[in-house]
């Protein structure tokens, strides 16, 4: 296995032009082979709360010094382009560690050598501002028939598709790093796209790394951990495009009864009478085995050859394997919060679109159907910042094809993103569009899901908190604030579940003044599982309406101020409880009046943001709670 692997990274590295590279004249160090960009970033985040820092949610099982609702810092940014010949350009991108606070004026990163510390020595690395090295690529234009690009280095990752090899969210824009070719075979009938991506250390695999932190590993080995992609295109008919892509992540380990591996189990080659064990020797070499493997694959056909409207059908499987030697039962040790389905499984999907326009003046229709199987599963899919499907969904946010979601790391006002693994249904959105905008949803589910006494203790995860509308403007993960159900929760024990989502948005241009704006939407939300099928007692209903309105004037040039506000009832049958204790019925009212600022000027960006959030949560079986929250975030970025 290692010597496959060996023998593909190297004829990868040899094909795009790495040899050539290595043994390239070296590049003439005029200035006008440099292209400088800096950028300079300052936020401003408040809130009536005790937490200092400026982010409003950081990752909860790592100690971070960064989360909170009160702070103020700046980072600073500089990207450097390198002309080094017509074919051959290089880039570096180096930045500021985010997080140091303005107070914290000289903090040298070192961490508090005692209680009393009052020096700079006091919070560690985080709050030190030094200058780190993010990003750097190599791209080249090399004269090797059907190549038409090789890049080696740092990438965003979104060549694929969101299904397979996900475009990565922009706080990781340039941690990516592996060998991208792009070539040609036939301009029409064959482009190719091909990829060894080094797996990330963490997030990618079971217990969200490729072994660091699982129980049954001492020594993670994640320098040999990759993954591998490859996009075909072609265009066989006028306006007709197919697109192929298959990516494979794999995670290897080193084989512990290898004699030459560290800690090897048998180290002595010798059982524990002190007899010989028969095959065991040293070679000088070691093995590897495989801790996890996830193949995807999918096909896209997009066809535009009819005036009147474009079609879109997309399917693919995947297939997932768990050594279970090697990766630790999350689901059984984190209370169900766990990425993965932990088994050996295999899943497939399709969703089918439809555009067509102007089906009357200014009218046009969408359609979409989309089959999500609930043993689909891609690990490297995307994670945050994209939307694979049309419906505005439960969080409006967008819906992503993993349960590796990722809404930590981001803002009160940021978008939050929800799984779809197990969604079945269909969505129609009526559209008008002239000086008033206007559309119409319609979305129905039922769930792939649906199961009686599934097995949540060990195999498949539910992620801890599974009833109840989610709350993404008060929440916390250890749902303290009463915030619903987990956005990555799609199984569950026992669920019957189907809903229906209604969405009416519209936009009015009024032509006032210098351009006077008004907006609404209104949404509703019918959400039913009758859980148990053996009783009725603990069948839930949420009923969801969210109503929104704001209004937007531009004041002056570059100036424009947004006053919006937004009332929001949930009444929740059954939420939470369990059948031996009873089920409790909750209410929940909410409203969120806000001010939007924002002002440009010859490269002066400003954006200001000032919220009020009320909410009163009556719950039968709980506390009620109520909440009283101000906050507001304001950012200023000049770049040149």
């Amino acid at each position: 296995m290692k010597t496959s692997r060996v023998l593909l990274a190297t004829a990868v590295l040899l094909g795009s032009g790495g040899a050539g590279l290595l043994f390239s004249p070296p590049a003439s160090a005029e200035t006008a082979n440099f292209e400088l960009y800096g950028k300079i970033y300052t936020k401003w985040l408040y809130r009536n709360n005790d937490k200092q820092g400026v982010l409003t949610l950081g990752n909860p099982f790592w100690p971070d010094n960064i989360s909170g609702d009160n702070g103020v810092a700046t980072e600073f940014e500089l990207n450097i382009l390198g002309r080094v010949s017509d074919s051959v350009r290089a880039g570096v991108r180096i930045k500021s560690r985010f997080g140091a606070l303005w107070q914290d004026w000289w903090e040298n990163g070192d961490i508090a050598y005692d209680e009393e510390n009052t020096s700079g020595e006091s919070l560690g690395m985080n709050r030190a501002q030094y200058i780190k090295l993010r990003g750097y690529w190599i791209q080249a234009q090399l004269p090797i028939p059907t190549v038409d690009s090789v890049l080696v280095g740092s990438s965003d990752l979104g060549m694929f598709n969101e299904w397979t090899i996900g475009k990565v969210r922009y706080i990781d824009r340039d941690n990516g790093k592996g060998i991208f070719i792009q070539g040609t075979v036939d301009e029409d009938y064959l482009r190719y796209t091909a990829a060894v991506i080094a797996l990330p250390k963490l997030w990618v695999g079971p217990n969200w790394s490729t072994g660091v932190g699982d129980p049954l590993l001492r020594i993670p080995f994640y320098s040999q951990d990759w993954g591998y992609g490859l996009k075909l295109e072609s265009d066989p008919l006028e306006d007709v495009r197919l697109t192929a892509i298959v990516t494979a992540t794999v995670d290897s380990e080193i084989d512990r009864a290898d004699p030459d591996a560290v800690g090897s189990e048998n180290a002595t080659c010798l059982d524990e009478l002190g007899n010989p064990i028969p095959g065991c020797a040293r070679d000088g070499a070691v093995d590897w085995s495989d801790r996890y493997t996830n193949v995807v694959g999918t096909l896209e056909a997009q066809i535009d050859s009819w005036d009147g409207g474009s079609f879109n059908l997309l399917g693919g499987f995947s297939v997932s394997r768990i050594n279970e030697d090697y990766a630790g039962n999350g689901v059984l040790l984190n209370n169900g919060v766990f990425p993965l389905v932990y088994d050996d499984i295999t899943g497939g999907f399709v969703r089918a679109r439809a555009e067509l326009f102007d089906i009357a003046e200014n009218v046009s229709l969408r359609l979409e159907y989309f089959n999500i199987g609930q043993h689909f599963q891609t690990i490297f899919g995307a994670r945050r910042e994209a939307d694979v499907l049309l419906t505005d969904g439960f969080l409006e946010g967008g819906q992503i094809p993993t349960l590796n979601s990722a809404n930590e790391f981001v803002d009160f006002d940021e978008p939050w993103y929800e799984t779809i693994i197990g969604w079945h249904g269909g969505t129609a959105i009526l559209a008008y569009e002239s000086d008033l905008e206007l559309s119409l949803e319609e979305t129905f589910l039922t769930y792939n899901t649906n199961a009686q006494e599934r097995d949540v203790e060990t195999k498949y995860p539910d992620f801890l908190h599974t009833d109840g509308y989610t709350d993404t403007d008060l929440y916390d993960y250890a749902n303290v604030y009463d915030r619903g159900r987990d956005p990555r929760s799609v199984f569950h024990r026992n669920q019957d579940r189907m809903s229906n989502i209604a969405v009416l948005k519209g936009l009015w241009r009024t032509g006032l003044g210098r351009g006077f704006e008004l907006g609404f939407k209104l949404k509703f939300i019918w959400d039913q599982d009758k859980r148990s099928d053996t009783t009725s007692e603990d069948d839930y209903l949420g009923l969801i309406s969210t109503n929104r309105l704001w209004v937007a004037y531009p004041f002056a040039d570059g100036l424009k101020v947004t006053l919006g506000g937004q009332f929001d009832y949930w009444k929740e049958d059954n939420r939470r409880g369990t059948l031996e204790q009873g089920y409790g019925d909750d209410t929940t009212t909410k409203v969120r009046p806000w001010l939007d600022l924002s002002y440009t000027f010859k490269g002066f960006a400003l954006r200001y943001r000032l919220e009020y959030v009320y909410k009163d949560a009556q719950r039968e079986r709980d506390t009620d709670r109520e909440f009283n929250v101000i906050r507001s975030k304001a950012s200023l970025e000049v770049g040149w």
